[in-house]
């Protein structure tokens, strides 16, 4: 990954609420890095007056001189930290400062926003950039709703007051699953590493609540469509080609798509190892197989990648990328697939959406139409239990029964 550029610098917080008893501004150094940035208290004040003379190059007052040099040591061995640090992570950097003065350190691994953002830099360095996106944006909704709160704060009351809060400002069932899945994932970070008691854990009273999925699976008239679908414009042939490799390669995600290799293409079978697998598992890495069917054949020779020096099968990604570049690379890829593939839908009158998620939806809802085993779909899906097939494919059952119902009538 790129490496991230951090400084160090101070400033006086001269808010009019934080004026001390001796007319005084707080003195807080400010560590800027990437797009964020972090301020921490040094246990000295200024007046703005002062705060200029520490500035300038003529300082004689003897009082003032002890301040400079207590701040320039602060600013010396952060920047030797920084110096230090490769990557650069605020959590690293925190660790390493607050380890030189432990009272505080403690007193700061009590925060909650310590632990999220300890198991943001965590995900970042695993690569795993869209749960650090996604982990962040809860951190910034908790925070919206409480500040500063400490891990000892979770706790089943609060848990039912942030979940009303969010519901008030129009958050799905499943957007708040989300949100607390990952606070409890959190909290049970800081109990692991003992700065909360495992007898304090809030989730035991608490039920996380489920969402259902909304139904995404075409019917096999729209698919037969798209199957038979003919355009010149490059644009619709190029999203079309995209999905329907979906759909036929079990269901493939798009961020698997992009990171395809040509040697994940043998004669008669595609196989690849799920993005989302790599991170997660470390033993029994099983690949997904699948036959090389004559439309799938024609889809890659159709859009793959020309350049020879690049080993992906498609034109999405090349060698050398860093996580970032990547998630942002997979992303603009879905949103291009997305947009065309809603032209198509208009114009062949397809009422259900036909997003990127919307093939590998198909996928399995087909295969349970014809009757295909649970434990197939499973193993098409890269899924870890049949539990979790099952749970995937419920959202299709009300159609299923009503195709069973209409057989009661069907003579």
């Amino acid at each position: 990954m790129k490496k991230l550029i951090a400084t160090a610098s101070f400033i006086l917080d001269n808010n009019a609420n934080k004026l001390n008893k001796k007319g005084k501004y707080p003195i807080k150094l400010s560590i800027y890095y990437g797009e964020g940035k972090k301020r921490y208290g040094t246990k000295t004040s200024a007046t703005e007056e002062e705060w200029k003379k520490l500035n300038s190059s003529k300082l004689r007052d003897k009082d003032l001189k002890q301040t400079k040099e207590k701040l320039e040591a602060l600013l010396n061995r952060a920047n030797k930290i920084i110096a230090e640090l490769d990557p650069f992570s605020i959590v690293s950097f925190e660790e390493r400062f607050y380890d030189l003065v432990p009272i505080t350190h403690e007193k700061h691994k009590t925060s909650l926003a310590y632990w999220f953002e300890k198991h943001i830099s965590n995900l970042k360095a695993n690569d795993q950039i869209g749960s650090a996106i996604s982990y962040r944006t809860t951190l910034n909704s908790i925070n919206k709703f409480r500040s500063n709160l400490a891990v000892h704060d979770i706790s089943p009351n609060l848990l039912n007051a942030y979940e009303s809060y969010l519901l008030k400002s129009n958050k799905s069932i499943t957007t708040v699953g989300i949100y607390m899945r990952q606070l409890r994932a959190v909290i049970n970070l800081a109990i692991e590493n003992k700065s909360l008691s495992a007898d304090q854990y809030p989730f035991k009273k608490y039920t996380i609540p489920a969402g259902r999925n909304i139904k995404k699976a075409l019917s096999p008239t729209d698919i037969k469509k798209l199957i038979n679908y003919k355009t010149d414009d490059f644009r619709k042939q190029k999203a079309i080609d995209f999905w329907l490799f979906s759909y036929l390669c079990n269901g493939i995600n798009f961020t698997d798509i992009a990171h395809l290799k040509t040697d994940n293409v043998s004669p008669n079978f595609i196989h690849y190892i799920r993005q989302k697998t790599k991170r997660t598992k470390k033993k029994d890495l099983s690949p997904i197989k699948v036959a090389l069917s004559p439309l799938l054949s024609e889809i890659i020779e159709r859009q793959k990648n020309t350049d020879q020096q690049n080993p992906f099968l498609f034109p999405i990604l090349e060698p050398g990328l860093n996580a970032v570049t990547i998630k942002h690379r997979c992303q603009r890829f879905i949103k291009w697939v997305n947009k065309h593939m809603n032209e198509i839908r208009q114009e062949l009158s397809i009422e259900s959406s036909l997003n990127t998620y919307a093939a590998r939806h198909s996928f399995s809802t087909m295969l349970k139409r014809k009757g295909v085993s649970t434990s197939y779909i499973k193993e098409a899906l890269g899924h870890s239990s049949e539990a979790t097939t099952e749970h995937y494919l419920d959202s299709f059952s009300d159609e299923v029964k009503t195709e069973y119902a209409n057989l009661l009538t069907d003579f």
